[in-house]
């Protein structure tokens, strides 16, 4: 199985906060299962006996090459960070002998390992590995004793006769047990003796150091916390408003109380220099950067991954550090929502961070096309650019991104106000325009758009997913130009777009042969007629979401005709008749009736029982 979505302690678009150790569903709506996704990319290759005959015993596997998530899967909560999480087992073919084989059987004895369970951050490379030594190939006829010619034996022979290392070879027997020992119990080997320190300072203790892990950052109660907030690993994510960000920037200044977590944080630094690739600080409100992070940044000769969003006392000497003595190595930063940090620190950032693949700078409202021109014409490895209600940016600086940034593959402009367009300012030369790279595509909120538009986007030919929810001024015009250019479409979002009508539904359906999901929530003026018409043309679609059509009214209410008899009124019957030949996996109706009080339709509710649709959210 695998399903990507929004990672433990982050918020939706409601506003809830994701808490997967609750019965609580409220996170259900977006997570997407990407198994179909996954099996496209694998293909044959995996558990391919031909391989494996050969003796080719696979202890891991590597899947996306790279490549970010969400341009191969879809983004299916924008604007909150995701984990892809995977349960999977390796199987092993192990070569029967002739003479032990039934008739027809394949001659091999499949081994299955136990279910592995993994999670892999949204731009952290795909591994899958084997976490335990496979079972020993077993020979019926020998008391399950090893076939000594079989070549697919998975594990090496190893004498049991027991033997001693000299106190001398720590340098060699250290680092083989390393792997098997916890964060904490790595930092303990320190208080052995000086050579078993001078081995862990040179080894590192962690490669990753993540603020949100409650394992290395146990959940405390702070009585010095801003409003005497329960904390965990350190604060729950949080939108703060103006007067509260100003609030714990002085509570911070003037505060003499150390946070637990923050001597925990530097010890573990001091302990990492020479190891430490992946720094994941977000939402730690009471770091103090001149004194938690600044000393350590200088020695940090690996790290590649860092993020500082939401801290509120980094400024831009902090960015200055960064630019000097990580820059030239760093490959993803994610800074949302640090709004001490000017355009004259994002300049120097950019100019020195010339290998930077993932750049974040979402609700850093303070910027202007000071910022973006400079990470257009610096940053021409960026490979995924997220920007969110940054609303002084104009077309100049997206103009210049799109042209230099020819790498790009995935760019947020959510709450552009101020964009009209979206590509290069003059199209003359349509096969030397970068977006012809791009594969998602976020404008969400640009209500500077038009349907004009749709001519700059003709040139987005690998695009696969796109959003165009809040941008209020699209028409029916729109979807069907957008339809006819781009039908190579996975992923459409097109929330609250309240001027399309079953016209749109139409064309997508017509159209667009091979989308996986449509997000046509709050859409006011869609009908079941053109819904019905949808789910029988666009066979592929997989994921709908239809929250609040409330005009859908699919499972109504009772009405009394002239002659006394009450009925039920409603599109819910109509449509289950489509859904029984649909393939959709996933169809969110909350919130589509009309009748209030609302009145629960069971014959309704048993159809769709009926045709393998579990009610995830009864209550909402």
């Amino acid at each position: 199985t695998a399903s990507y979505g929004p990672a433990d302690g982050r918020r939706l678009l409601d506003g809830s906060i994701v808490d997967h150790s609750k019965p609580s569903d409220s996170y259900v709506p977006y997570t997407r299962d990407v198994l179909p996704f996954l099996n496209d990319e694998v293909g044959e290759d995996i558990g391919c006996e031909d391989g494996l005959c050969q003796g080719d015993i696979k202890y891991s596997y590597s899947l996306i090459e790279g490549r970010p998530m969400n341009v191969v899967f879809g983004d299916p909560c924008p604007g909150s960070t995701k984990v892809l999480s995977i349960k999977y087992v390796f199987q092993d073919y192990i070569r029967q002998k002739k003479e032990n084989r039934c008739k027809g059987d394949s001659g091999y004895h499949i081994i299955p390992s136990r279910t592995f369970h993994s999670t892999f951050a949204e731009h952290e490379h795909i591994l899958l590995r084997r976490q335990d030594p496979h079972p020993l190939p077993v020979d019926d006829e020998s008391n399950n004793q090893m076939n000594p010619t079989t070549p697919q034996s998975t594990i090496s022979l190893v004498d049991s006769t027991q033997s001693t290392l000299s106190a001398l070879k720590s340098e060699i027997t250290l680092p083989i047990i390393f792997p098997f020992l916890s964060v904490r119990q790595r930092a303990m080997c320190q208080l052995v003796c000086l050579h078993w320190r001078e081995i862990v300072l040179s080894k590192g203790i962690t490669a990753a150091i993540d603020v949100n892990d409650h394992v290395l950052f146990p959940l405390c109660q702070d009585t010095s916390s801003y409003r005497n907030t329960a904390i965990g690993s350190p604060l729950k994510p949080q939108s703060l408003s103006r007067s509260s960000y100003n609030d714990i920037i002085m509570s911070n200044t003037h505060t003499t109380s150390n946070h637990p977590h923050r001597e925990l944080l530097r010890g573990l630094l001091k302990s990492s220099h020479s190891s430490l690739t992946s720094l994941v600080l977000n939402d730690f409100l009471h770091l103090d950067p001149p004194v938690d992070i600044h000393p350590t940044l200088p020695h940090l000769c690996k790290l590649k991954r860092l993020d500082i969003s939401r801290i509120p006392l980094i400024t831009d000497d902090t960015i200055h550090l960064i630019s000097a003595h990580i820059g030239e190595r760093l490959e993803v930063l994610y800074m949302k929502d640090c709004r001490g940090v000017s355009d004259d620190g994002i300049v120097q950032l950019v100019r020195s961070c010339n290998r930077l693949k993932v750049l974040d700078i979402s609700h850093m409202h303070q910027l202007t096309d000071k910022s973006g021109v400079a990470i257009g014409q610096n940053l021409t490895e960026l490979e995924t650019f997220h920007g969110r209600d940054n609303y002084k940016v104009t077309n100049n600086s997206v103009d210049v991104i799109f042209q230099n940034c020819k790498k790009l593959v995935q760019a947020t402009f959510w709450g552009f106000i101020k964009l009209t367009h979206v590509g290069p300012g003059t199209i003359t030369a349509p096969t030397d325009l970068s977006p012809n790279n791009l594969v998602l595509l976020n404008l969400w909120g640009c209500i500077g758009l038009t349907d004009d538009c749709v001519e700059r986007l003709s040139t987005l030919t690998n695009l696969r997913s796109l959003c165009v929810s809040e941008c209020h001024k699209l028409t029916d015009k729109f979807v069907l130009d957008i339809t006819q250019i781009l039908p190579q479409l996975l992923h459409l979002q097109m929330r609250y777009l309240k001027r399309i009508t079953d016209e749109s539904l139409n064309a997508i359906s017509v159209r667009l042969s091979e989308l996986f999901s449509l997000d046509v929530s709050f859409c006011t003026k869609l009908t079941v007629v053109g819904l019905n018409e949808l789910l029988m043309g666009c066979r592929s679609l997989s994921e709908l979401r239809l929250y609040s059509c409330s005009q859908l009214n699919v499972e109504g209410g009772q009405v009394t005709d002239g002659g006394g008899n009450s009925r039920r009124t409603g599109g819910g019957r109509q449509l289950v008749q489509v859904l029984r030949h649909s393939s959709l996996a996933f169809l969110d109706l909350r919130r589509c009736q009309q009748h209030q009080p609302f009145s629960r339709d069971e014959q309704f509710l048993n159809t769709m029982k009926e045709l393998g649709y579990n009610e995830a959210m009864a209550y909402l």
